[in-house]
């Protein structure tokens, strides 16, 4: 085959080609809608407030599929909970559409708890459950408090705090031994 003749093979399979997915396309936009119906408008439920569980639930029974867009936080809502839907509430959409959803991670500040008698692991371990970072900043001789347990933190307990703060912690070191109160019979060494 000369070149002028693939030429021509070539043309005819592009316009082949291209008149069968002009015809794909008319067929699924035009004629496959107006055969089995298009899908139904339906009215976009507000979520707003709800957990997501429950936000999914409810688009689910309207058809709609669900994305989170976005996490922010948020005082007056709860974690888990909607703050924010698009399309807004009452829209009307074709089923199977989309609803965006922006959901709340809950209040930025936390509360600092009681520390005072728990062992450090405990302290550290409660302090990770609020999102609060610890420091052991001194530790004292206390006679109130056993070896390794919290006198005192800082900022005090009952303080708002930002999560992923840093909490400075006081340790005990137990009741100081006192010259006095050794036996000296155990110590060969003092005369």
């Amino acid at each position: 085959m000369s070149k002028t003749e693939l030429r021509k093979w070539g043309y005819m399979l592009g316009i082949g080609l291209g008149i069968i997915f002009v015809t794909a396309f008319i067929f699924s936009q035009a004629i496959l809608p107006l055969a089995i119906g298009r899908p139904k408008k339906v009215d976009t439920p507000n979520v707003v407030g709800l957990t997501v569980a429950l936000a999914k639930r409810e688009l689910a029974e309207h058809k709609l599929h669900v994305v989170v867009k976005d996490s922010l936080y948020n005082e007056a809502f709860k974690a888990d909970q909607i703050l924010d839907q698009s399309p807004v509430p009452g829209t009307r959409i074709k089923q199977e559409g989309t609803v965006f959803l922006v959901i709340s991670k809950g209040s930025k500040m936390v509360t600092v708890p009681d520390l005072r008698g728990s062992r450090f692991q405990q302290a550290m371990v409660m302090l990770r459950n609020y999102d609060l970072r610890s420091s052991i900043v001194d530790s004292l001789y206390s006679d109130d408090y056993a070896q390794n347990e919290v006198i005192r933190s800082q900022p005090s307990p009952g303080t708002k705090l930002e999560k992923n703060s840093m909490i400075r912690l006081t340790l005990s070191r137990g009741p100081e031994t006192r010259a006095d109160s050794l036996d000296y019979d155990d110590y060969p060494y003092f005369d």
